[in-house]
């Protein structure tokens, strides 16, 4: 997790140009289709749904038929869409549960169905599930585990209160409004003369060892905040409400908390 600053500087990136391609999909220029296929392959590429071990198919392939059919909608058929421009996914996380929606709709069909026991494998009442989600793909995500947006703010608000200057100030460096700071959290920390800062990363769960597993984050505050106030487990299968909920904790994290602690 030492490298985090760089990789939420490069989801900030194509957060930052999602929108917009995805509003003009229909209409995108061929290097502009390289652009946005890349762009969901990369939000796509750690993302293993359990819907994908009852498709059975390869993913790869599943994320090429998702891209072709649903975000450029290339195939017959599919070139327009009645979708409103407010419907556009604002973020990665926002396109993993456009593409697991995809594949629940993949499990429906009527070809599929032929090769899944709905019953055997439990999967009938998670499709219904997702059937009938909110038309916001991050709503209908924290509603499988009794969450919402505002509750899940106000909970990273409240965490976020509790936590010590130094903390905050490792957590907006990390996590927050200026880990695509320049030099990092190191810079960060000497800039705010934050002591042991490393020391505290771990603590809080921002920075982990080679070593560490989920036993291992759920010990951190962070993993403690998920686990008991959330109710999300640290699990694989949890993956996307965990990232959702640690987006939403990076959002909280504000630029007045560093004035604050700075003065």
């Amino acid at each position: 997790m030492s490298a985090l600053p760089s990789r939420e500087l490069a989801r900030t990136l194509d957060d930052a140009i999602l929108p917009e391609l995805w509003r003009r999909r229909t209409r995108l220029s061929e290097d502009e289709m390289v652009s946005m296929y890349d762009l969901v392959r990369r939000a796509l590429r750690s993302y293993h749904p359990q819907e994908l071990s009852a498709l059975g198919e390869d993913k790869e392939e599943l994320v090429a038929q998702f891209i072709y059919t649903k975000v450029l909608r290339l195939a017959p058929g599919h070139t327009e869409s009645n979708a409103c421009a407010e419907s556009a996914p604002s973020n990665g996380y926002a396109l993993c549960a456009y593409f697991r929606r995809y594949l629940i709709d993949c499990l429906r069909s009527a070809s599929h169905q032929r090769n899944v026991s709905m019953e055997d494998e439990g999967m009938e009442q998670e499709i219904d599930l997702h059937a009938h989600a909110l038309e916001d793909p991050v709503e209908s995500v924290l509603m499988e585990y009794g969450l919402d947006e505002h509750r899940v703010r106000l909970a990273a608000r409240t965490f976020i209160a509790g936590l010590d200057e130094p903390e905050r100030i490792v957590l907006a460096g990390s996590l927050g409004w200026c880990s695509g700071c320049k030099g990092g959290l190191s810079a960060v920390a000497t800039q705010h003369r934050v002591p042991s800062y490393h020391y505290r990363a771990v603590k809080l769960g921002v920075t982990m060892k080679k070593t560490a597993d989920a036993g291992d984050f759920s010990n951190t505050k962070i993993g403690r905040w998920l686990v008991n106030v959330l109710g999300i487990d640290i699990d694989s299968e949890n993956r996307t409400a965990i990232l959702i909920a640690l987006n939403l904790l990076a959002a909280e994290s504000s630029e007045d908390e560093m004035i604050d602690a700075a003065a």
